[in-house]
């Protein structure tokens, strides 16, 4: 469903303003105000959401949970994050820019980058107790469970709001979606040069989903997920295999353990192609007369310019040159 036009240039217009907030807050890679970082990220999401243009909102909204993370000291803020947030604050301003004009190929680059932040913000979730500080102190959770054999304080939640199992299962499923549609839309696409884009956000995709499962520890899906964006998938059958496997993973209705089997199946069972072997080229393939062949063309190339600015370009060391520029070509094309 489309916004009106005018809806879609007071978004832009306010997106800006709070993109450059943003931007001002992560100008030091040191941790941003907590709390002006959530408050813009937060406004942003909500103005994402107001033009209904499917993919903007959600990664939006994963930029808004680094936020949240950051501001409840549940993520850990180095130069890497620092560069996945700032890296996406560009592509969110770029996608902004086309808004007017938002189309499937914006929705899929919207979702893939979101994933793919939520990939890297993944491998960051703290693992030490926050800081003291005077306004909030670390309480022993001894003081809450006395010896004197009166009854505890606090009791064990038997049944969180969420498990980390559960949260892997929909961390998974989500960058399991991105897959799919990134496969889905290659499926359909036909032959010709945009395959080669849209298999990149295949294989883009795919090593989101792989950091995500290895932030989690899920080792067999995170090497399959590898092995998969390594294939060519140039064929119906390795695309099949990249689609079901995505699918596999974003059933919600299989328990873990079903889950796990499958996979394990899956990764038997898949026959794309492995990855292609680097070519070894002997040394003696890139030397020309016993020199570098590619410092020699350039060489060549600057001789060949000031010829031509003396308008000498008929001269017997021009025609020299143009024959050993030749040689150098031929050499190229050989090796």
């Amino acid at each position: 469903m489309s916004a009106p036009q005018a809806l879609i240039e007071f978004f832009q217009k306010e997106a800006g303003e709070y993109l450059d907030r943003l931007d001002q807050l992560l100008a030091d890679p040191a941790a941003p105000d907590a709390a002006a970082f959530l408050a813009s990220a937060r406004a942003l999401r909500g103005s994402a959401t107001m033009t209904r243009l499917e993919g903007l909102p959600d990664f939006a909204s994963t930029l808004e949970r680094i936020a949240t993370g950051l501001r409840d000291q549940e993520l850990r803020w180095d130069q890497r994050l620092h560069f996945a947030v700032r890296g996406a604050l560009v592509e969110l301003r770029q996608l902004v820019d086309k808004a007017a004009a938002w189309a499937d190929a914006e929705q899929r680059r919207a979702r893939t980058q979101s994933v793919a932040l939520a990939s890297v913000a993944a491998g960051y979730l703290s693992t030490s107790a926050p800081a003291e500080s005077p306004t909030a102190q670390v309480v022993p959770i001894s003081r809450f469970f006395p010896d004197d054999g009166m009854p505890a304080i606090l009791q064990r939640n038997p049944k969180p709001a969420v498990t980390l199992a559960q949260r892997f299962r929909s961390d998974i499923a989500a960058a399991s979606d991105g897959v799919a549609r990134e496969a889905a839309a290659l499926a359909t696409s036909p032959a010709g040069p945009s395959q080669l884009a849209l298999t990149d956000g295949v294989r883009r995709a795919l090593l989101g989903l792989s950091d995500v499962a290895e932030s989690y520890g899920a080792s067999s899906i995170a090497t399959l997920a590898t092995k998969m964006a390594r294939a060519p998938l140039v064929n119906s059958a390795e695309r099949a295999g990249v689609q079901g496997f995505a699918q596999l993973l974003m059933d919600r209705e299989l328990s873990d353990g079903q889950l796990a089997a499958q996979v394990k199946q899956t990764n038997l069972t898949w026959n794309g192609a492995p990855a292609p072997q680097v070519a070894i080229v002997s040394i003696e393939s890139l030397l020309y007369r016993g020199h570098s062949a590619v410092a020699r063309a350039r060489e060549v190339r600057d001789q060949l310019k000031v010829h031509w600015q003396r308008g000498s370009l008929a001269q017997p060391e021009a025609q020299s040159l143009f024959e050993e520029l030749s040689d150098l070509l031929d050499l190229a094309v050989t090796t």
